[in-house]
C-alpha cells in the first residue's frame, strides 16, 4: 500500500519531520531487531559472551544503515543486520566450535568464533558485490510470482508476530490467554491493538503525509509525560512490559582486540568454512527475496544490480568491524514508506540510533512504549497478511493462489527455509504443468497453402497445389520438454491415423523454438517409427547445430524416413522437388518453349498462338539484372530457360535475397499493371532465355486485336488472384 497522502508532496519542512519521526522509530526497531538478532548467534553455545555479540549486531547495523540508506536504489530503505544470515552464521559458530582442539580455553573459542564470524560476513559481502558487477540480481526475477507472495505473507505473519512478542516478551503461545487477567498486561495489549486500528484508519483517511507520523510523535510525548508526571519506576515498567527488555550489560564493542587474533585457532577456522557457503547462499537469496517484495509493495522498480553492490560493500565493511551480515528490512522499509518517508535521512538516523544504543546502553530504549512499537509491527505484518493472503485470491489464478497458502503454511509451520524452497518446488511443478498446456505448434499448413520461393514459377504453383496436402507444414514455438513434444507427437499420429490423410512430407519447423531437453529426442524417434510404419518421411528444419547434434545424440539420424533441412525454405524445397520429380519428371529440369508457357497461362491454345508474336526473345548472360529496382515498369518478362534472384536493396545498400525464379516463372507482372516502379531487381544466376512483352506490344495487341489482349488480363487476373488467394489462407492461418 502507498503511505497516505503520497498525492500531495508536501513542505520541505514537512518532509523532514516525516523523515525524521520514520528514522528514529525505525531506528528503535532496528536496534531491538539487531539485539534479537545478535543473542540467537551465540544463544546456544557461548551465551556468557551475549553482550560482545549484541555489540557485533549494533555496530553492523549502524554501518549498513548508513551505507545502503545513502546508496541504495530504493528510496528510505533501512537495512539492519538479518536473522536469516545469523541463522546460518550459527552454523558456523557450531562448526568452529567442533573443530577447536580439546583442551582449548572459552575465550580462545570465542575469539575463533568471532574471526570466523567477520569472515563470513566479507565472503558474503564479496559473493554479493561480484553477483552485482556481473548482472546478476536478474535471477531473482524468474522467481515466480506466487513464490514472492508465499514469501510476503510468510513475513507478514512472522512481522506480526514479531510484535506480539515486544508486547508479551516472547513468542505468544496458548499460556499467555491467562495473563489476560492481570490488568497491566491487558491494558497494555488493548492499547497495542487500539493503536493498529488508529494507525490503519489514519492510513485510509488521512489526506496529508504528516498525520501519520504526527500520530505517532504525540503518542510518544503522551506516554512520556504520563511516566514523569505519575513518577513510575522504569524497573516496574520492564517488568510489567511496558518497555522493552534487553539486556546490554558489558562490553559491546569492539568484541576481541588485535591483540586476540595471537590466540586464534586457524585450522578450526578453515574447517568451519564448510558451512559459510549456505550462510552465504542464504543471505544473497534473502536480500534479493526482500528487495523484490519491497519492489512490489512499493510498485517502484529497484536495480537489483545496484542493490547487490550496495550491500555487498556495506557487508564487507560491516566485516571490517567485526558485524554480520545485513540487508533491507521488508518490515522497517515499508514502515519508513508508510509513515510517508522516503528520504535518505532515513537510514542516517537508524545509524545514528543504533550507534547510540552502542554507547548508551538501554537508556535509548527506555524512551519508547512496547505498545507503540508493537502496533507498528502488527500494522506492517497485517497488512502483508491482508493484501497476499486475501486480496490475492480475486487476483490470482486457483493453483497459483493456492501456492501462497502453501508457502505461508510451511513458512508458519515448519520454518521460513523450508517454506521458500517448497514454494519454489511447487512452482516449478505448476509452471510445468500449466506450460505442457501451450501449444507449442505455431502453424499448421499443408503445401498447399505455403510453398518455397526458390525456383518459383505458375505452373509450379499450380501443380504444387494439386498436389499440396502431400506435405504437411508445422512450424513450432517456445520450449519443448516431455510434455509438449509428446503432444506434438500424438498430434501427428491422429492426422496420420484419421483416414483422411495424405501426407507423404511431415515438415516440422524448429525455427521460433527457444530450447530443447532430451526427452524430445523420444518423441520425435517414435513419430520416425510411426512415419515408416505408414509411409511418409519426417523431415526437420531449422535445428541449431546444438539442437542437432543433441538430436543425433540421440540416435536421431538421417534415414529413408527422416531428413534435417537447413531452414524452411530449404526443407520445403525439397519436399516439392520430391513430388514433382514424382509426378511430373520434366518439370523439374526441362526448359519451357514460349508456347507452353502462354498455353500454361491462358489454357487455351488457340489464344496462345496469337500472342505469341509479339513477345521478343532476350538471351540474357550471367550476372545480368534485367530488371532493376525503382525503374519504370514499361514490360513483363516469361522465363523460357535459366534461374534469377529476385532482391531487394536494404537499409545499407546490400542486397537482401527474396526468392529464386526459373523456368516458367514470369516476372515484373506487378508493377507493370500497377504501373509504379519496381519494386525489386531481378539478377541472372546462369545463362537464361527470356521472352520480353512491352508495354508498345500490349498495346499493338489491344488495337489489332482486343479480345486476346483481353484474354490475356484475365489470365494474368486469374493468377495474381490465385496468389492473393494463397496468401490470404497463410494470413488465415497466421492469424488463428
Amino acid at each position: 500500500m502507498a503511505p497516505a497522502g503520497t498525492d500531495r508532496k508536501g513542505t520541505a519542512t514537512g518532509r523532514l519531520f516525516t523523515a525524521v519521526v520514520a528514522g528514529l522509530i525505525c531506528g528503535i526497531l532496528a536496534v531491538v531487531l539487531s539485539i534479537g538478532a545478535g543473542s540467537l548467534l551465540f544463544s546456544l553455545t557461548l551465551d556468557t559472551h551475549l553482550a560482545a555479540t549484541v555489540g557485533m549486531a549494533l555496530a553492523a547495523t549502524a554501518l549498513i544503515s548508513l551505507v545502503v540508506g545513502l546508496t541504495s536504489s530504493i528510496p528510505g530503505a533501512v537495512a539492519p543486520v538479518q536473522e536469516v544470515p545469523v541463522i546460518g552464521l550459527t552454523a558456523v559458530v557450531v562448526a568452529v566450535q567442533s573443530a577447536m582442539p580439546e583442551g582449548a580455553s572459552h575465550d580462545a573459542t570465542f575469539v575463533t568464533v568471532v574471526v570466523a564470524v567477520v569472515l563470513s560476513t566479507l565472503v558474503a559481502g564479496i559473493v554479493a558485490a561480484g553477483l552485482g558487477l556481473v548482472r546478476g540480481g536478474a535471477i531473482v526475477r524468474f522467481v515466480p510470482y506466487p513464490v514472492v507472495g508465499g514469501f510476503l505473507a510468510g513475513t507478514g505473519w512472522l512481522i506480526v508476530l514479531g510484535g506480539f512478542g515486544l508486547v508479551f516478551g516472547h513468542t505468544p503461545g496458548v499460556d499467555d490467554i491467562g495473563r489476560l487477567q492481570n490488568l497491566s498486561f491487558a491494558t497494555n495489549l488493548g492499547l497495542t491493538l487500539l493503536f493498529v486500528v488508529l494507525l490503519a484508519t489514519i492510513e485510509a483517511r488521512a489526506t496529508s503525509s504528516l498525520v501519520l507520523p504526527g500520530a505517532i510523535l504525540i503518542t510518544l510525548l503522551i506516554f512520556n509525560l504520563v511516566v514523569v508526571t505519575t513518577a513510575i519506576d522504569p524497573v516496574s515498567l520492564h517488568d510489567d512490559g511496558w518497555l522493552v527488555r534487553v539486556s546490554m550489560d558489558g562490553n559491546l564493542w569492539p568484541p576481541i582486540a588485535l591483540a586476540d587474533l595471537a590466540v586464534v585457532e586457524w585450522r578450526a577456522v578453515a574447517l568451519a568454512m564448510i558451512a559459510m557457503p549456505t550462510m552465504v547462499f542464504m543471505t544473497v537469496l534473502s536480500q534479493l527475496m526482500n528487495d523484490t517484495g519491497i519492489e512490489l509493495e512499493t510498485r517502484a522498480d529497484v536495480d537489483l544490480d545496484r542493490e547487490l553492490r550496495t550491500n555487498g560493500a556495506a557487508n564487507l565493511l560491516a566485516g571490517v568491524v567485526g558485524g554480520m551480515p545485513g540487508f533491507p528490512s521488508v518490515s522497517l522499509t515499508l514502515l519508513a514508506r508508510r509513515l510517508g518517508a522516503t528520504s535518505r535521512l532515513v537510514g542516517v538516523l537508524v545509524a545514528a540510533v543504533a550507534v547510540g544504543a552502542l554507547l548508551l546502553g538501554s537508556t535509548v530504549l527506555d524512551l519508547i512504549p512496547t505498545f507503540l512499537l508493537g502496533g507498528m509491527l502488527i500494522w506492517i505484518g497485517g497488512g502483508l497478511l491482508v493484501q497476499w493472503l486475501f486480496a490475492s485470491y480475486r487476483r490470482l489464478d486457483r493453483w497459483e493462489y493456492l501456492v501462497i497458502v502453501l508457502i505461508f503454511g510451511v513458512i508458519v509451520g515448519v520454518g521460513f527455509a523450508q517454506g521458500i524452497f517448497l514454494g519454489l518446488v511447487a512452482a516449478v511443478i505448476l509452471f510445468v504443468i500449466q506450460y505442457g498446456r501451450v501449444d507449442t505448434m505455431r502453424l499448421w499448413l499443408t503445401g498447399r497453402d505455403y510453398q518455397s520461393s526458390a525456383a518459383a514459377s505458375e505452373e509450379r504453383r499450380k501443380l504444387l497445389t494439386a498436389l499440396g496436402d502431400a506435405i504437411v507444414i508445422i512450424r513450432l514455438q517456445g520450449f519443448l520438454f516431455f510434455g509438449t513434444a509428446d503432444r506434438l507427437r500424438r498430434a501427428v499420429e491422429r492426422y496420420a491415423a484419421s483416414g483422411e490423410a495424405s501426407a507423404r512430407f511431415v515438415l516440422i519447423d524448429f525455427g521460433r523454438v527457444t530450447g530443447i531437453d532430451s526427452s524430445t529426442v523420444l518423441s520425435l524417434t517414435r513419430l520416425v517409427q510411426v512415419a515408416e510404419r505408414d509411409g511418409f518421411i519426417v523431415v526437420l528444419s531449422s535445428l541449431t547445430t546444438e539442437h542437432g547434434n543433441a538430436q543425433q545424440r540421440g540416435g536421431l539420424l538421417p534415414g529413408p524416413n527422416l531428413h534435417f533441412g537447413s531452414d524452411i525454405d530449404a526443407s520445403l524445397r525439397w519436399c516439392e522437388d520430391a513430388l514433382l520429380t514424382e509426378a511430373h519428371p520434366e518439370f523439374v529440369t526441362g526448359p519451357r518453349t514460349l508456347m507452353a508457357l502462354l498455353t500454361g497461362l491462358m489454357s487455351d491454345e488457340a489464344m496462345a498462338a496469337r500472342i505469341a508474336p509479339h513477345f521478343e526473345a532476350r538471351d540474357i548472360p550471367p550476372d545480368t539484372c534485367f530488371i532493376e529496382q525503382g525503374a519504370v515498369s514499361d514490360d513483363i518478362f516469361l522465363v523460357e530457360s535459366g534461374h534469377a534472384a529476385v532482391q531487394v536493396r536494404s537499409a545499407t545498400g546490400q542486397p537482401v535475397r527474396l526468392a529464386t525464379i526459373g523456368p516458367g516463372a514470369i516476372a515484373g507482372e506487378l508493377a507493370y499493371y500497377l504501373q509504379t516502379p519496381r519494386t525489386a531487381s531481378v539478377v541472372s544466376e546462369e545463362d537464361m532465355k527470356l521472352w520480353r512483352l512491352s508495354r508498345a506490344s500490349i498495346d499493338q495487341l489491344r488495337a489489332e486485336a482486343p479480345e486476346v489482349a483481353l484474354a490475356l488480363h484475365q489470365a494474368m487476373a486469374t493468377m495474381l488472384a490465385g496468389r492473393l488467394d494463397g496468401t490470404n489462407r497463410v494470413l488465415r492461418f497466421m492469424a488463428d
